[in-house]
């Protein structure tokens, strides 16, 4: 564990571009807070967050800690002032399920509950629940990551949403077909942009 935390101390970012990383790290993802690094070799990775947003790693750590009990949430090995390092999650976010025609099924969205309901035992608040945040393993399990919003106040509807697009429209119609990048991009362009201020606006429906 000593040589994970040695890695993550060795990356170098400034604002949200990344300058240095070991050669031990493949850069697998960058979101609005943070890099995220799998270690060569090892079922692990690595969230490095951005310098203005190095509290946010103690605060997910938290709540992964919090959720240490399910199976449908990443462990956590360590942590350190600006970093996670947890279990590496091999599969498709539903995301990339959309663009490449991997069915998301019923029972996907059930775990989904599951998952979120869990957290809810908690005391948690699952927020900003979207669709790279929820990956189908290649052993047809789901998990759910970046859960450092779990623990705002207000209400966030987006996973309401989600499941009742997959039964109005993607289930009976799409479910078996590629979706281009740039019409999920526009759908989510639209969701920010007008349906859901409005949905707030409106308290909900």
């Amino acid at each position: 564990m000593a040589n994970a935390i040695q890695l993550a101390k060795e990356v170098t970012i400034q604002s949200n571009h990344l300058l240095n990383k070991p050669h031990q790290l493949k850069l697998v993802g960058k979101g609005r807070s943070a890099f995220v690094f799998k270690i060569e070799s090892e079922d692990k990775v690595i969230k490095v967050f951005f310098p203005e947003f190095h509290h946010l790693a103690k605060q997910e750590a938290k709540i992964y800690r919090q959720l240490d009990d399910s199976v449908y949430f990443p462990k956590i090995y360590e942590t350190g002032p600006n970093f996670i390092i947890m279990e590496y999650i091999e599969g498709h976010t539903f995301y990339e399920c959309l663009n490449n025609g991997i069915p998301i099924t019923t029972s996907m969205i059930k775990k989904v509950d599951k998952a979120l309901n869990h957290a809810r035992s908690k005391g948690l608040n699952p927020s900003d629940i979207h669709l790279r945040n929820l990956i189908l393993t290649i052993s047809g399990e789901v998990k759910v990551i970046d859960v450092v919003r779990f623990s705002q106040q207000k209400k966030c509807y987006q996973w309401d949403d989600l499941k009742e697009a997959h039964n109005r429209f993607y289930g009976r119609r799409l479910s078996k077909q590629k979706i281009p990048k740039y019409v999920i991009e526009l759908v989510a362009l639209f969701y920010k942009k007008v349906y859901a201020p409005f949905r707030v606006k409106r308290g909900g429906f």
